[in-house]
């Protein structure tokens, strides 16, 4: 019995690629909308989600250009959905999503706990690529993204320490 031919246009390096673009445009999506929930409650807090959502835009368009890099200009970068477990931290998102805008303490607490899962996730999944690939220019961009991602990770459990911690 002969082996199937492999699709040329998929490859571990590509779906990886087409994965973090996904990831880093659903966090920044995320980012963007939860600022603008915060805005009227706490200012400092939505500016620094704007922060958080350029930054994350950035991480896609770094993405983009090592995908291009690789495989060539001409190449569409895949469409991807963000991973299934990505989805997991957003639960808790579904039991405030009624109230648009922020004006109590939990759901600011826990619309901030949710990012801070969200980052962890990330960090997790590029320090995984780093450790994957054998590419040293894929291995640089992973580790890099790892540590944007792990500076994110800081700075969200400093935001939650200001916060009232709601009961459970």
């Amino acid at each position: 019995m002969c082996a199937e031919p492999q699709n040329p246009t998929q490859s571990p390096a590509r779906d990886a690629l087409a994965l973090g673009i996904a990831i880093e445009r659903h966090n920044a999506r995320c980012f963007e909308e939860w600022a603008c929930r915060f805005r009227a409650y706490d200012p400092a807090v939505a500016e620094f989600l704007d922060a958080l959502a350029r930054e994350e835009h950035e991480h896609e368009h770094q993405l983009i250009g090592l995908y291009h890099e690789t495989f060539g200009k001409a190449e569409p970068v895949p469409e991807q959905a963000p991973p299934e477990a990505l989805q997991q931290y957003l639960p808790r998102f579904a039991a405030f999503g009624e109230h648009f805008l922020i004006t109590e303490a939990w759901v600011a607490y826990n619309l901030l706990a949710a990012a801070l899962d969200i980052e962890r996730f990330t960090r997790n999944f590029y320090t995984e690529l780093l450790e994957q690939t054998k590419d040293a220019a894929q291995a640089d961009i992973y580790r890099q993204l790892a540590a944007f991602e792990e500076e994110h990770e800081r700075a969200f459990e400093e935001r939650l320490a200001k916060l009232e911690q709601p009961a459970d």
